[in-house]
């Protein structure tokens, strides 16, 4: 299903919870930097979708070198690679986050996004000059669009999973009005997102709540200062 649903549809689901207090304080702020965030967060590393996921490929060859450049300017992070040589034959490539120049020429077993220059142009690396003409196949998730207006969707996230932007979207307007419920939508949130992860190793899953509870905590004891500073000065 299509990504349909707003963030003027998160603010309106969101403002009868916290007793419509504001969330466009200035210039569309701060509700579309918690927009940001949020989708950030459902489509940033380790999250895992299949709705995110898209494949290209390129043209490796002896002549070429190593190094190719490829316009991705969706690109978030390579999942899964493979060479497919003139045969048909398929070869499995290892991903690494940097590689280091080489003059030798094999049949290339890993490669690295070497570099970025901000501008939708992704240099790779293989670890060797080809020995052959090949293609290349990357699966790869993208990376979470920036949203700009109340308008916008949710990226790519279809509807279904509107229950999760939702949540972790009310998570943080909760902390911003200081409502006391926040601690229940922060762990439901991250609960929905989570449970939505087939692709998701519980080691993954273990970090990634471990994260998000040290963040939570950090929070709360920065309340606790804050809140006894300001008992200590009314006394």
């Amino acid at each position: 299903m299509a990504s349909t649903l707003t963030v003027y549809n998160a603010i309106a689901f969101v403002s009868p919870f916290i007793k419509q207090q504001r969330l466009n304080v200035n210039n569309m702020e701060p509700a579309l930097g918690m927009a940001n965030v949020v989708l950030q967060r459902m489509l940033g590393a380790p999250m895992v979708w299949r709705f995110n996921r898209y494949n290209t490929n390129l043209a490796i060859t002896q002549g070429g070198g190593t190094e190719y450049s490829l316009s991705l300017p969706n690109l978030g992070r390579i999942e899964t690679q493979w060479l497919v040589d003139g045969a048909g034959k398929i070869h499995q490539l290892k991903g690494a986050i940097s590689i280091a120049r080489v003059s030798t020429v094999r049949r290339p077993t890993s490669v690295a996004p070497q570099y970025d220059d901000n501008a939708g142009n992704i240099t790779l690396r293989f670890n060797s000059i080809p020995d052959a003409d090949y293609t290349a196949n990357f699966d790869y998730q993208a990376k979470a669009p920036l949203l700009t207006s109340y308008g916008q969707p949710f990226g790519n996230v279809p509807d279904e999973f509107a229950y999760i932007f939702y949540t972790l979207f009310l998570a943080w307007a909760g902390i911003l009005v200081n409502d006391a419920r926040y601690p229940i939508w922060v762990r439901e949130g991250v609960s929905a997102l989570l449970g939505a992860q087939g692709g998701l190793d519980e080691q993954s899953k273990a970090i990634f709540v471990g994260d998000w509870m040290d963040w939570f905590q950090t929070i709360e004891g920065k309340k606790i200062r804050v809140n006894s500073d300001t008992t200590a000065l009314q006394q």
